[in-house]
């Protein structure tokens, strides 16, 4: 399960690079001062779209992946950490991917839409089969 773990850091850090290529890029151009960054007070309309995406990315990949933390964590703790969790463990790690990929190159929002529910469908049932192996159904 750290593996899968690791993955997912890896990925988010690769997002974080990304992000701050963008906006290195956009104080460069001069699209974007470097004041902005003191306060971030600005719309998103007002900003260079690269820089928006790269950082709405980042943003996704720190809102409910912590859950998955937690579910692999929890799956190590009980000896739930198989075949099943480790392949359902690796599956969401690659549709984050995916989503992520998508939304830093075209950013095709049904096919993100589609990446985004079918990982939380995975996630969902990494926690059902947690809680069932608990509650010994």
């Amino acid at each position: 399960m750290i593996l899968p773990m690791a993955a997912l850091v890896l990925l988010t850090f690769i997002v974080a690079f990304t992000m701050l290529a963008a906006r290195i890029r956009a104080v460069k151009s001069r699209e974007v001062s470097l004041s902005y960054f003191k306060t971030y007070d600005a719309s998103p309309r007002e900003l260079p779209e690269r820089m928006v995406l790269t950082q709405r990315c980042f943003n996704n990949l720190l809102e409910i992946p912590p859950l998955f933390y937690v579910a692999c964590l929890a799956a190590m703790v009980i000896g739930m950490s198989g075949l099943l969790m480790l392949t359902l463990a690796w599956t969401y790690v690659a549709l984050r991917a995916v989503q992520a990929f998508i939304h830093l190159n075209g950013n095709n929002v049904i096919w993100r839409m589609r990446s985004f529910l079918l990982g939380n469908l995975v996630l969902l049932a990494m926690w059902a089969i947690l809680v069932v192996a608990q509650l010994g159904v």
